[in-house]
């Protein structure tokens, strides 16, 4: 692990900063590589139930892409691919995540920093925090399928202004066209994200991963009727599982339940 990515953990709940201030935490190719790595580490830990992504300093969540990179890493068509997959490989990774993801987003969130928060389950946004896709500014193309999660949040007209614009829209705003969740007062972000993160840890994990696989379905597929049966047997497995068992034999109890995630 760099300085440039920090990862803690903390009880059921781990949190991966962004951690380049100095530079509005600009994510460099070196960090784009290492993201996968690390996000599958957290899928691999039984005891992570849930991971915020976060952006060290008060002035970004991430200001993108490190352009210092560029001259040496898309300075040519090839470079540029192995760069797009490089973003497109760190962006999948988070959303292949089986726990659920939260970004907390404070100051700046634009170009490539604002393609990876897409990708997580939840965006909790400061009041001062400020949204772009500012790559028609650089002659910069964005993939079809960083446009399609933003297109399926924010619905054509937001999506036309921001990647035609490259105009920058506040949280408020942000928050009405639907790419965030919550917006709170800028003190208050990395509590409000907490609670929200452990709120989301002490539910069940076996729910939490396949509803996380049934948003995927619909997505894919574009219709409940669409997705194949094999997909839709996963509400068996759940009604199968301990996770099941605990939530109603707690319920019985009148207790607070405490899920195995089996």
């Amino acid at each position: 692990m760099t300085d440039e990515l920090l990862l803690e953990r903390d009880g059921a709940v781990a949190t991966l900063t962004l951690n380049r201030p100095e530079q509005r935490n600009a994510i460099s190719y070196d960090m784009w590589m290492r993201l996968p790595v690390l996000f599958a580490e957290l899928d691999a830990d039984d005891a992570v139930r849930a991971v915020m992504l976060t952006g060290a300093g008060e002035k970004a969540f991430s200001a993108g892409a490190d352009i210092k990179d560029f001259e040496e890493t898309r300075s040519t068509p090839d470079r540029a691919r192995n760069y797009r997959q490089a973003v497109n490989d760190a962006c999948d990774a988070l959303n292949a995540l089986s726990k659920p993801t939260i970004a907390a987003i404070r100051g700046y969130c634009l170009g490539g920093g604002l393609e990876l928060a897409l990708y997580a389950d939840v965006r909790i946004a400061s009041v001062d925090a400020q949204f772009g896709l500012p790559a028609a500014k650089r002659g910069i193309g964005v993939s079809h399928g960083h446009i399609d999660r933003l297109l399926r949040l924010a619905g054509p007209g937001d999506t036309a202004y921001l990647m035609l614009t490259g105009r920058m829209i506040p949280a408020e705003r942000a928050l009405v066209a639907g790419v965030v969740s919550v917006v709170v007062d800028n003190d208050a972000l990395m509590h409000d994200a907490r609670a929200l993160a452990e709120e989301i840890a002490s539910l069940s994990p076996v729910s939490h991963r396949t509803h996380k696989q049934v948003i995927r379905d619909l997505l894919e597929f574009g219709a409940a009727d669409q997705v194949p049966e094999e997909r839709q047997r996963a509400l068996d497995r759940v009604e199968a599982s301990e996770d099941f068992l605990e939530g109603v034999r707690s319920f019985r109890e009148k207790r607070p339940p405490n899920f195995p995630g089996r």
